[in-house]
């Protein structure tokens, strides 16, 4: 009888082919781009990046190519995986993506559309002379490229910052795309100067430091009736989409739509049962009779047009907008916030569709600044800034490819001060931020991890208390949340100064002699500007000098009096400076030497002046170590 052997299980994983995206990339030198990736075995292993010239361009293990010097190589994307039985390193999948570094020889302005009517938006972006080179290919680089935008006749129109809407003003580095708004009827043109900062980094052909571009666009007024007094507007859908009609007497009479047979173009609708229209491939204008029988015995009766119309251009939105204290706009968009990206559609004269067949795909030019998702609306994506820098955000068309849009999006902190440099543990620091609420209301501050700072919810206003990292949140009700993070060293250096009183009396009436204390984070320790409410925080509830302990004594031991019964010494917290002091030091006489003790122990020398009137033979017992005169 035969014996059954078997082998151990092993587990198979059949995976789509492992992709990177996009196949071929074309940039100026020193710009920035990322290649992301599909498919591969799930969850995906670690992608190893290589490229095969280095002297063109560089690539880290994000994936993100930065541009050296003009020519052609080729970056290669490889998922490694340790083998279970010889552990060595096998690779699973790879491919790889073609490269081309080029100088920018000429700049355009992308123009959906050069004849609008009044009263409408449309974007514009520089692209080079190809279709290669996009936003993608510039808009990235280091050192910048700036983009300086005009307009010959305002009435006209207006260009508009693309997040002007949401109260962000771009810098003229990240103005790659504007936005045209129509005013009245004219001509006028539009011209884009872009300038590269250094002409040695051989971005530009030739070694020139500037191109422009400039472009005609002709405004006329929309059509309507004056007498009488009549709107033309009418049903703009896009082909082979669909529509739901709504009315305002659903369900409290019976409501029936009808299209009527107005030949040639009756044909441009295919269906309308139960108030849905669904257009077909055909362009062309239809007329629609919507009939309501009231309960009461009265009909109405309404009659608008239909067009059907192709898709000439698109445009991103981002709302909602961001308000600020004083409704300055700001330059970024606050580390933190989440905000909702809406795609909306155009025909050739700036007409909004209702009704659009689009199949859009977004695309970044780096993934690890913003997490965006579809939202639960078509056309329309969430997102969240979680990194500082610089994004630039594509949407398109996938069935007409030129019909696309570009907006940059900057992140940066929203909470003041600058902390890119470490603060020490004792340090103050009175947090701020332009964000409000939309009835002017700020948030509420907080920190993670809570035993970092001991922060005030209200002010803002902080004490340092342990090292690490941390990050301080500001919560605004109603609005979102941004944030910031702080590194804190420890306080492993104290220094001390003289003040500008630089002696001690015990004289009537004298004040007290205050010894400034420098901790390792620099001359100050409170970290501002700061408010009324935050200085009343940081004086009644967060007490700064709690965390400093003073003692004074005598070096020397042949003294037969105590130092405690010459001085009073306690800590205090100066605000005004923002240092730490022993304050007050009441002079009942004099001393020679006085210890502190935070963290550490220092030693600091005081001087005896003339005016030391009384303890004189105790100074001159100290001659004898010839330390001080008195």
């Amino acid at each position: 009888m035969g014996r059954r052997i078997t082998s151990a299980p092993r587990k198979v994983e059949v995976f789509p082919p492992f992709k990177l995206i996009p196949k071929k990339i074309t940039l100026i030198p020193h710009n920035m781009v990322q290649v992301m990736s599909e498919g591969g075995p799930q969850p995906q292993s670690s992608i190893h990046f290589s490229v095969t010239n280095s002297s063109v361009a560089e690539v880290n293990q994000l994936g993100q190519v930065t541009a050296r010097t003009v020519g052609t190589t080729t970056i290669q994307g490889a998922i490694r995986v340790v083998s279970e039985d010889t552990g060595g390193v096998t690779v699973f999948s790879q491919d790889q993506v073609e490269l081309e570094v080029v100088q920018l020889k000429a700049v355009r302005i992308h123009v959906p559309a050069t004849r609008l009517i009044t009263g409408t938006e449309m974007p514009v972006f520089v692209v080079g002379l190809n279709n290669m080179l996009t936003p993608f290919s510039f808009s990235n680089a280091n050192p910048e490229l700036r983009f300086q935008w005009s307009v010959s006749k305002r009435d006209v129109l207006d260009l508009l910052p693309r997040h002007m809407k949401v109260s962000i003003q771009l810098q003229s580095d990240n103005n790659v795309a504007m936005v045209v708004h129509t005013n009245s009827a004219g001509r006028t043109s539009i011209k884009v100067m872009v300038r590269c900062l250094n002409a040695s980094a051989g971005q530009f052909e030739g070694n020139v430091t500037e191109l422009s571009d400039e472009v005609q666009i002709l405004v006329f007024d929309k059509l309507s009736l004056f007498s009488p007094s009549f709107s033309t507007e009418q049903i703009l859908m896009s082909t082979n989409s669909q529509l739901k009609l709504y009315t305002n007497r659903e369900g409290a009479a019976f409501v029936s739509f009808q299209i009527l047979q107005c030949y040639p173009n009756s044909s441009v609708l295919e269906e309308h049962d139960q108030g849905v229209l669904r257009a077909g491939p055909i362009t062309g204008i239809a007329v629609l009779e919507v009939t309501s029988l009231e309960l009461f015995g009265v009909n109405q009766t309404i009659i608008t047009g239909i067009q059907v119309a192709p898709i000439s251009y698109l445009r991103i939105n981002i709302s909602p907008k961001i308000y600020t204290a004083g409704g300055m706009p700001l330059a970024t968009f606050p580390l933190g916030m989440s905000f909702t990206i809406t795609v909306e559609f155009y025909n050739s004269i700036g007409e909004k569709f209702h009704a659009q067949n689009a199949q859009l795909h977004l695309s970044v030019n780096r993934d690890d600044l913003l997490l965006i998702r579809p939202a639960n609306k078509n056309h329309t994506y969430n997102a969240q800034a979680v990194n500082r820098g610089v994004t630039l955000l594509t949407v398109q068309d996938e069935r007409h490819p030129g019909v696309a849009d570009y907006i940059p999006v900057p992140v940066e902190p929203a909470i003041k001060p600058d902390l890119s440099k470490p603060v020490a543990v004792g340090d103050v620091i009175c947090f701020s931020s332009p964000l409000v609420n939309q009835e002017g209301a700020s948030g509420m501050w907080r920190i993670s991890p809570s035993d970092m700072l001991d922060v005030d919810s209200v002010s803002g206003a902080a004490l340092v208390r342990n090292t690490g990292t941390a990050t301080i949140y500001h919560d605004i009700p109603g609005t979102g949340k941004t944030y910031g993070e702080v590194v804190v060293n420890g306080s492993s250096n104290l220094s001390f100064q003289i003040g500008q009183k630089k002696y001690l009396t015990n004289a009537p009436d004298s004040s007290a002699f205050h010894v400034p204390i420098i901790t390792s984070s620099g001359r100050e320790t409170l970290r501002g500007p700061c408010s009324p409410n935050q200085l009343r925080a940081i004086t009644n509830r967060l007490l700064p000098e709690s965390y400093l302990t003073c003692g004074v004594g005598f070096s020397n031991t042949v003294l037969d009096v105590s130092a405690g019964e010459v001085f009073i010494v306690q800590s205090g917290f100066n605000i005004q400076e923002g240092r730490r002091d022993l304050l007050p030091l009441h002079a009942l006489g004099f001393t020679l030497v006085m210890i502190f003790q935070f963290q550490m122990q220092a030693l600091i020398h005081l001087f005896c002046f003339e005016s030391c009137l009384e303890f004189r033979s105790l100074c001159l017992k100290a001659l004898l170590e010839k330390l001080f005169f008195c």
